[in-house]
């Protein structure tokens, strides 16, 4: 090799060992933007009462849990904890049994007029909350629905959703016809291809929809507001902080609601720290079979 080859070889190295650099700097100075808020909020939650309204810095002099103390002395903590797990589970069952079926029946079962349906029911796409939001309202008021949990999990029995079947079809376009074709010479039902064949398969896209929904649900202030009212008795995590710790005249110090929101932050961080694999191969599937 000459000289002049090698010392071409050795720019090019160079200038891959620094934009590796470049990349990776940037990267952590994204990282610390993201991960700040969170920082803040925790630490914020172990300051005293008086650190907390006299100080600028994010971190505490004196590390404290009097605030988690307060918190869970609240007599209907675990109240907003159940109702917020109800509808959670109750959301989340819904999504992965009824967006399923819609979306194999949309995806595996031929029938007259199924891409007019289908194109129905992405057109419900396109409708902003803001304008359903006060027909719902007025429906579920007539239906005496309102003041209870029950508007935050009924309607996603009744489909799954318009965002849920689209990914759930995307992905079963990617099953080989021949599967169902076989288990149908075997004699098996449309429900038995559904159950035994069909749902194995399409777990990634499942856990990927139970995950974020639960994120979702689990933080979801907007809704709660909305239907629940002014029914301490039936308020959410989220609506909670909002009503009980962080209204104006509330007798809660800001500690007290970093607290909250760190209890509420627990469990989105653990379902990802659990399923990051499925999640990205829920992801990318639906992007390669899309």
């Amino acid at each position: 090799m000459t000289d002049s080859a090698v010392l071409s070889h050795k720019k090019i190295v160079v200038k891959k060992r620094a934009f590796l650099a470049f990349k990776y700097f940037m990267l952590v100075i994204l990282g610390v933007f993201f991960v700040f808020p969170f920082v803040y909020l925790f630490t914020s939650s172990l300051m005293t009462d008086e650190q907390i309204l006299n100080t600028t810095s994010i971190i505490p002099k004196v590390i404290s849990f009097e605030s988690y103390k307060t918190l869970f002395e609240h007599s209907e903590l675990l109240v907003y904890v159940k109702n917020t797990l109800i509808v959670c589970v109750l959301n989340i069952s819904g999504v992965c049994i009824m967006s399923s079926l819609t979306a194999f029946g949309l995806c595996k079962v031929k029938f007259k007029g199924q891409d007019v349906v289908f194109t129905l029911i992405l057109a419900t796409l396109l409708l902003p909350g803001t304008v359903t939001g006060v027909p719902l309202f007025t429906i579920y008021a007539k239906l005496n629905m309102t003041g209870t949990l029950l508007p935050l999990w009924v309607p996603i029995w009744f489909g799954g959703g318009a965002t849920n079947i689209f990914l759930i079809r995307q992905f079963m376009r990617g099953i080989p016809k021949s599967y169902s074709e076989a288990a149908i010479i075997d004699g098996a039902t449309s429900l038995k291809i559904y159950a035994s064949i069909v749902m194995p398969l399409v777990k990634p896209i499942i856990i990927y929809l139970a995950v974020t929904n639960f994120i979702g649900l689990w933080n979801d202030f907007q809704t709660p507001l909305m239907f629940v009212g002014d029914n301490p008795k039936k308020y959410t995590l989220s609506l909670a902080l909002y009503q009980e710790f962080a209204r104006e005249g509330t007798t809660y110090f800001p500690n007290v609601q970093m607290a909250l929101g760190v209890i509420m932050a627990i469990p989105c961080i653990i379902l990802f720290a659990l399923f990051q694999k499925q999640l990205m191969e829920g992801v990318s599937a639906v992007g390669i079979k899309g």
